[in-house]
């Protein structure tokens, strides 16, 4: 063997808690070994070994070096043969919390001071570990009245052999290094060498199944008896290392204390255990030999805090004959501090004595920590888990690896947070993280929590110091050791304290739940909690009726609760919010009562959320339920609007409904049947879009089986009784989420504008042939039902196809009254159109045309509904009751919306008093709210896809602003090839600037193009803040726009003739235009109501509503108004097709 040695530089003193961290890499087939030393002077410890062949890879290494008092160095030694190929190597060596606590100005009460101002928790007071880095919390113990403690330097102390054990099997002290390497470590504890002592497990056990045991002195009567100990344990997973409790000489009562969890450490472990007895009892350490080889096991440096009361005879432990049941390892009660006068139990074994309670009280022991307060002074559920941390820590232990540990701190004006959420001066847990430290974790561990119901949450507060330093998880653990993180939240609270309530759902064993302080080292910190309670978790919870859980926040939250993993609350609200042009004006249920809503504005910023959390839900049951709310988001910067259902087994959260953007200023339903057959809770979620984006909610309502039945249909309970036309070529298909073709279709359906909402779609293939169809028609509608139809389309891809909309009567005749041609974007549309007059019931038929074969071509639609609401009228937009189908361009490129409004709104504004359609407060109009942005920013207003004409367009417009420095308003038209460069506004065709007065003003705009186009407006924000800023009565038509003949002024003459002379031509026009409208209308009512859909081109009444536009054919020669909506189509045949139909 041919050793090699590497020596680190000399160090200085090292902490407890100094962390050697390393990787190696052994390969080979010869006796390889790696061992690392501690050398101080001239002595030398093993402090990890390993040899033999671990594969051609990196591994970590790591072991506690522990306190150095002194100088020291570091080897790291291997040996091998080199006959045999192969390697020892290291790599990134790193120490980790070696220095020494840095001391504070002052400790909080209850925390130790050592000499040199490091505060240290009391339980780590005279527990043989030197903690202060001075030794001080470790000397003079009996006046801090540690009396009972025990390194094995000089023999077993009072530690006993038991008599129930294995025989022969007695526990044994050992040197290290006359231990090592058979059964026990190279170094003890203690004195952190090979020549200090610890105590083993009997060194005779052979068989699985045997065991040693070791026993404390006698306790009397003691609550919160803390004991301390140092365990290793290396290569020894087959074996049981336990500490119990107990009550009885035969030891049929014990209760387990502790398991030893880890079992592969080079390094001693703390553990820390807690007993609360009404009766006299010893701490019994107990060893059981597993079935595979026994490893290294051992204990050093045992103490008890001074809550724990020794019996100074050392009385034996009572000795009841084998016929008595053993009692209940539940019954035992939790007391406080008791003396050798202390009550006698007088329940049965399996009953639980309320100790703190007035009188003779007893319980079923097992009703004990089953979430629920059955002693009058609720002592049965002490130290269960809940906890206000006044009095003590109710069991809940730090188990943080590092000098940052979670401690009880009382509040003071000199701490952080400077009150306790219980009483503001009382306690609470917190860990300070100081700035640099490397430390990434510090736990705060529950104990031992029990089976819970399904409907189980955990509610608590908590606090966090500084922005962005670290982070608050809460973790829950498993029986089997497994973890799952159930929330996390990294920002500071705006509050000292905040509150949080999240589900834990049902568990069959017991379990465990970490609160885990996270550091980042950009700055100190500090994370505390504080109130832990449990709702709702006793195994015979159930929830009350669904009706309960509706609410209209008249008087606080109902059942609901703020979420804490966001930066914002849900704030209650009445009448309109603090900022004008966004916000309701009054709630939904009265109109004067109370709302929630989130304030948009400072110091709130885009994306800030705020969550709503409903209780844990029972499953929805057979036929579901109906959830409902109003929601209102109005606003020209308005976020998000998303509804979840969250389940606790598994941890899953699915997005099922979600609104973005301005959705005008009223308040608007919305109804979700749920048939999720978990445990769940709703979770409404609203996130900030910008300073002028408000969102409200209001009256939930929570109703068994489906939601009522609307005119709307959106398909996400099935089709509606929508029918498949049997003579179709291929078959619509009820869908969600993307479809399978790429570049075509739809994300998400338009109803819930998420991946789970439901629509119907026609899917496209290779296999398609032009003009081939798919329909489906609605139910028979009586005929004194509906005037218009509305309906979503999705049609994005190039090789789209026609959609086509029918009305039918009952005989199958149809007429076509809407059509859609081509690629459409990559969104859902808006068409609605008239529906003709009848007098019998009819249906809707929706048709599918294909273009040919192509898998770019998924046509859908969603929402489809009737309405006893008039149609607007054709290429002329009054906004007296929708924006038509004018809309805002969004998704990032502009900075604010337009918005809809009217001038007698209760809401504040800042658009016009009054409209221009009537003149009046009530009458409406779209404008931009001018407060919104910096000077420059965009707001944009675009219409529909038009079609090229060689005779142009023309839009009229009236606008009104008003306001110094009130900014700018463009007209551009914009096609598919300028945006696809990147130009959202396109050309520019008409310009106004700056104040024009307190009145509506027309302008118009004449445009010819060659390609499908769209109208943008544009307002850009001013210099100055103010102002309205608005449009009304929109007109597009085609043709040119009317221009007045140059007028020569110095001819006043030759003005009155051409005056004279366009009065003449203008009147008659109008008399012509009267007789071919009376011709018309005679005309009509010659002609059949309905047509066969191979006559349907060859009629006069082809409407395309969405477009504001008719296509009139009468006797074959096109009307004036003949620019039929068909997406551009650059090929040469479909231009000269598009040409000769609209041009004719």
């Amino acid at each position: 063997m041919s050793p090699a040695t590497l020596q680190s530089p000399l160090m200085k003193q090292a902490s407890t808690t100094c962390i050697l961290h390393f990787f190696y890499n052994m390969y080979g087939e010869d006796a390889e070994e790696l061992n690392v030393l501690l050398k101080e002077g001239s002595r030398t410890t093993r402090l990890w070994w390993l040899s033999g062949n671990h594969g051609d890879s990196w591994q970590h290494g790591e072991v506690t070096i522990g306190r150095i008092p002194q100088d020291f160095t570091i080897l790291f030694e291997a040996s091998r043969t080199f006959d045999i190929p192969g390697y020892i190597a290291i790599d990134d060596v790193d120490f980790t919390n070696c220095s020494l606590p840095e001391p504070h100005p002052q400790c909080p009460e209850g925390v130790f001071t050592c000499n040199n101002s490091v505060c240290v928790d009391t339980n780590h007071v005279c527990d043989f570990s030197d903690d202060c880095g001075d030794w001080s919390d470790e000397n003079n113990c009996e006046l801090q009245g540690v009396l009972e403690r025990c390194s094995f330097e000089h023999g077993l102390c009072s530690w006993a052999a038991s008599d129930v054990d294995t025989p022969g099997a007695e526990w044994t002290y050992h040197k290290g290094e006359d231990a090592w390497p058979h059964h026990g470590p190279h170094r003890d504890h203690t004195q952190n060498s090979d020549a200090g002592h610890y105590i083993i497990p009997g060194t005779h056990l052979s068989a699985s199944g045997e065991t040693s045991e070791i026993l404390s002195k006698t306790l009397l009567p003691s609550f919160n008896c803390k004991v301390r100990f140092f365990y290793f344990s290396l290569n020894d997973a087959s074996g049981r290392l336990t500490a119990q409790s107990r009550t009885l000489l035969s030891g049929s009562d014990d209760r387990v204390l502790w398991t030893r969890e880890a079992s592969q450490s080079y390094s001693w472990q703390r553990a820390e255990v807690t007993l609360s007895s009404a009766t006299s009892s010893k701490i019994v350490f107990r060893y059981e030999l597993g079935d595979g080889l026994r490893g290294l096991v051992a204990l050093d440096d045992v103490s008890f805090s001074r809550d724990c009361v020794f019996d100074p005879n050392n009385s034996e432990l009572p000795d009841l004959s084998s016929t008595s049941a053993p009692p209940s390892t539940s019954n035992k009660p939790t007391s406080p501090h008791l003396t050798s006068t202390a009550p006698i139990n007088p329940c049965q074994d399996n009953e639980f004595f309320c100790w703190q309670s007035q009188g003779k009280v007893c319980i079923l022991a097992t009703l004990q920590c089953d979430y629920h307060l059955d002693c009058p002074q609720g002592e049965d559920e002490a130290g269960c888990g809940p906890c206000t941390f006044e009095n003590d820590q109710c069991r809940w232990t730090d188990v943080s690896d590092g000098q940052s540990k979670w401690q009880r701190q009382r509040a003071s004006n000199n701490t952080e947070p400077p009150t306790d959420h219980t009483a503001d001066t009382g306690y609470y847990m917190r860990v300070n993280f100081s700035k640099g430290s490397t430390q990434s974790e510090a736990q705060l561990q529950s104990p031992p929590l029990s089976p819970s119901s399904p409907y189980c949450q955990i509610r608590f507060h908590f606090h966090i110091s500084a922005e962005s330093a670290g982070s608050l998880r809460v973790l829950m653990q498993q029986a089997g050791g497994s973890e799952a993180i159930l929330w996390s939240r990294s920002h500071s609270t705006v509050s000292h304290w905040s509150p949080e309530h999240l589900p834990l759902g049902l568990h069959q064993q017991p379990y465990k739940v970490l609160f885990s302080g996270m550091n980042n080292a950009a700055a100190s910190h500090v994370v505390a909690v504080d109130d832990i309670s449990f709702l709702n978790c006793e195994k015979s919870y159930q929830p009350p009726a669904l009706a309960s859980f509706g609410c209209s926040f008249e008087d606080g939250l109902c059942a609901w609760v703020q979420g804490a993993e966001d930066q914002l609350d849900w704030l209650s609200g009445a009448g309109p919010t603090q900022t004008s042009n966004t916000g309701p004006a009054g709630d939904h249920t009265s109109s004067k009562g109370k709302y929630l809503y989130i304030e948009s504005s400072s110091p709130s910023i885009k994306g800030d959320s705020a969550q709503l959390k409903s209780s844990l839900l029972p499953p929805a049951g057979e036929k579901g339920y109906c959830f409902s709310f109003w929601y209102h988001m109005f606003g020209a910067t308005v976020g998000s609007l998303k509804m979840f259902l969250q389940t606790s087994d598994p941890l899953e959260k699915t997005l099922v409904w979600q609104k973005s953007g301005n959705q005008g200023d009223e308040w608007l339903q919305v109804q979700s049947h749920v048939n999720l057959q978990k445990v769940h809770q709703v979770v409404l979620e609203a996130a900030v879009g910008g300073e002028a984006g408000d969102i409200a909610i209001d009256d939930i309502s929570l109703s068994p089986g489906a939601c009522p039945v609307s005119d709307l249909c959106d398909f996400e309970d099935g089709s509606c009784n929508w029918e498949q036309q049997a003579a179709s070529d291929s078959e619509w298909i009820r869908h969600q989420g993307y479809t399978h073709n790429p570049y075509t279709g739809p994300e998400s359906d338009h109803t819930t504008s998420t991946p789970t909402g439901h629509y119907f779609y026609l899917p496209s293939s290779s296999t398609d042939r032009a003009g081939q169809k798919a329909a489906m028609f609605s139910p028979l509608y009586p005929a004194d039902k509906g005037s218009c139809v509305q309906l979503w389309y999705h049609m994005y891809g190039k090789g789209m196809g026609t959609l086509n909309v029918y009305q039918q009567s009952e005989d199958g005749k149809e007429a076509l009254i809407f059509s859609q041609t081509g690629d459409q974007g990559l969104l859902w549309r808006f068409a609605r159109a008239s529906l003709l007059p009848r007098l019998h019931p009819y249906r809707i038929v929706v048709e599918g045309v294909k273009a040919g074969p192509t898998q770019e071509g998924d046509m859908a639609i969603d929402d489809v509904q009737l309405t006893d609401n008039q149609c607007p009228p054709r290429g002329f937009c009054d906004f007296e009751d929708t924006m038509c189908s004018w809309s805002n361009l969004g998704e990032g490129v502009d900075q604010g919306d337009w918005l809809h409004g009217s001038g007698g709104s209760p809401n504040p504004h800042t658009g016009p008093s009054v409209d221009h359609t009537t003149n009046s407060t009530q009458g409406h109009y779209v404008y931009v709210d001018s407060f919104v942005g910096e000077w420059g920013v965009s707001s944009f207003l675009v219409s529909d896809v038009l079609q090229p004409s060689t005779r142009g367009h023309c839009l009229t417009f009236w606008y009104h602003m008003f306001g110094n420095h009130v900014g700018t308003l463009r007209v551009y038209i914009n096609n598919r090839k300028m945006q696809a460069g990147g130009d959202e506004v396109g050309l520019l065709k008409w310009t106004e600037t700056g104040n024009k007065g307190e009145k509506w003003q027309m302008a118009n705009v004449s445009v010819t193009h060659d390609e499908a186009f769209w109208f943008v407006f544009v307002y850009q924000r001013g210099r100055m803040a103010g102002g309205d800023v608005a449009l009304d009565d929109i007109t597009i038509i085609p043709g040119s726009c009317y221009t007045e003949p140059s007028i020569d002024h110095s001819d006043n003459k030759g003005m009155i003739v051409g005056l004279a002379v366009g009065l003449i031509v203008l009147a008659g026009i109008i008399i012509f235009i009267v007789l071919v409208m009376l011709n018309q209308n005679h005309n009509k009512m010659n002609q059949q109501l309905f047509v066969n859909d191979d006559d349907a081109i060859n009629q006069n009444s082809m409407f395309d509503l969405y477009d504001c536009r008719i296509d009139g054919t009468q006797h074959g020669t096109e009307s004036d108004f003949s620019f039929f909506n068909k997406i551009y189509d650059p090929s040469p045949q479909a231009r000269e097709a598009t040409t000769s139909s609209t041009d004719a």
